[in-house]
């Protein structure tokens, strides 16, 4: 049955399908942040919105469409990103078979189910599952990086996505202290995914995500570029300050820890002083109210809810079960690695608890080291007005690397597009740009 996100995103795709396909980018933007929800549901098996729209931009944009930016130089980042999907399909075809048997973490189950029992290495329809899932996810960053027609409304809906997660968290956050019953069936409705909601013992919102975790990165990766948007002049510190106070309330540590680090580095980035006399006026405008915003959100610290929610979820939870458990599960994926001579044991064949070792364990040193090359070459030399892409990309995966293990997690695939999208508009721009040296002189 179709749920309400169902009703809302599919006919909208089919309308931008066929009458306003540069609207169609956008809407996959937004969709990528509702990761718990299912269009329509068969039994136990539900599909996220964001491939629904995904399949819908690339057969219109990639299949129907013709190539908008002929004449533009060929794309490093596209033969990197083919590379590691050629790598990953085979390992996901290949390598449970070559090495059936080794034991592995199987993705079917929980960290804490495979810590008492891991399972023997073999193929699973979700090898292939995940192997379609990541193609899925490079065809939409080809299909972007040919389509640099839709960047304003791209953007938009981008802030748009982060102010639908961040309302949902709060939303959450505010019916579960006032003691009210949240419809989590409204935004967590995939039954492919099992979504536990906020309680005594978990009082964290998840937000539009399956866990908070997933949330927390997502909205690190929102702080990361509303503050370089914000020091750059292009917005004020309001949607950095709100997106930071939601990422407090989920309290993830990876994501905080993510959260600290571009502080610093935009800190760093942007001093306001040039030794050993100039001040520029401007920036120490923008770096007093950042400070002065920083210290509001210590304040909230003050609040014994959050306190106690964020202080459980950093510093005491290193000795935590959970936190025993999510290392034991990264120490045996690098394990693997040993095992497999570095080849890995096959995309969507282990779960660790974060990328790093995923990527080791599934695809090897070969994917790890294209993935890494790959992301580098996407994200690097972006236009100076889209370099807060590179941030927020930065931040998400600093937090997925130490939280999150999700190869084909649709919010890094988006990020990667945009960069994409926006390096092609450059070369659109370089293109068409009129040199002076081929101007024809006017007649007398």
């Amino acid at each position: 049955m179709p749920t309400l996100e169902g009703i809302v995103f599919i006919p909208l795709a089919l309308y931008f399908f066929f009458e306003s396909p540069g609207l169609l980018f956008p809407l996959l933007v937004f969709s990528a942040v509702f990761q718990a929800s299912s269009i329509i549901s068969s039994g136990p098996v539900g599909l996220q919105p964001y491939y629904c729209v995904a399949i819908l931009f690339i057969f219109r944009h990639l299949v129907m469409g013709k190539k908008m930016n002929s004449g533009i130089p060929k794309k490093p980042y596209v033969r990197l990103w083919v590379a590691f999907l050629c790598i990953s399909v085979l390992s996901a075809m290949v390598l449970p078979i070559a090495f059936s048997g080794i034991l592995v973490f199987d993705p079917r189950y929980s960290t804490y189910e495979n810590i008492i029992g891991p399972s023997p290495l073999q193929f699973r329809l979700g090898n292939a599952i995940q192997a379609v899932f990541l193609l899925i996810n490079v065809l939409v960053l080809i299909t972007a990086s040919r389509t640099p027609v839709s960047i304003p409304r791209a953007h938009k809906m981008f802030r748009i996505a982060a102010y639908t997660l961040v309302g949902c968290v709060v939303l959450q956050e505010l019916t579960f202290r006032l003691g009210l019953a949240f419809p989590y069936w409204l935004v967590n409705n995939n039954p492919g995914y099992e979504v536990v909601g906020m309680s005594a013992i978990n009082p964290r919102p998840p937000g539009t995500f399956t866990e908070p975790s997933m949330a927390g990165a997502v909205l690190a990766a929102f702080v990361a570029a509303f503050l370089w948007q914000y020091f750059a002049g292009r917005s004020g510190i309001a949607r950095a300050g709100i997106a930071a106070a939601a990422c407090l309330l989920v309290a993830s540590s990876s994501s905080l820890f993510a959260v600290l680090v571009m502080f610093g580095w935009l800190a760093l980035t942007n001093s306001p002083f040039r030794f050993p006399w100039f001040i520029r006026l401007k920036k120490l405008k923008r770096m007093a109210i950042f400070l002065v915003s920083g210290f509001v959100l210590l304040i909230l610290m003050a609040l014994p809810a959050i306190r106690n929610v964020v202080l459980s979820q950093t510093l005491e939870k290193s000795g935590s079960d959970s936190a025993v458990v999510r290392v034991a599960a990264d120490v045996f994926a690098l394990s693997l690695v040993s095992q497999t001579h570095g080849l890995g044991v096959g995309l969507g064949s282990n779960r660790p608890s974060s990328l790093a070792p995923a990527l080791l364990s599934q695809v090897g040193i070969p994917g790890l080291a294209l993935f890494l090359c790959a992301a580098a070459n996407t994200l690097w030399n972006l236009p100076l007005e889209h370099r807060w892409i590179s941030l927020a990309a930065a931040a998400l995966l600093i937090s997925m690397a130490i939280g999150l293990p999700d190869i084909s997690f649709p919010f890094l695939w988006i990020l990667f597009a945009l960069a994409a999208q926006s390096k092609a508009a450059l070369a659109v721009e370089v293109i068409r740009k009129p040199v002076l040296g081929n101007k024809v002189p006017s007649p007398g």
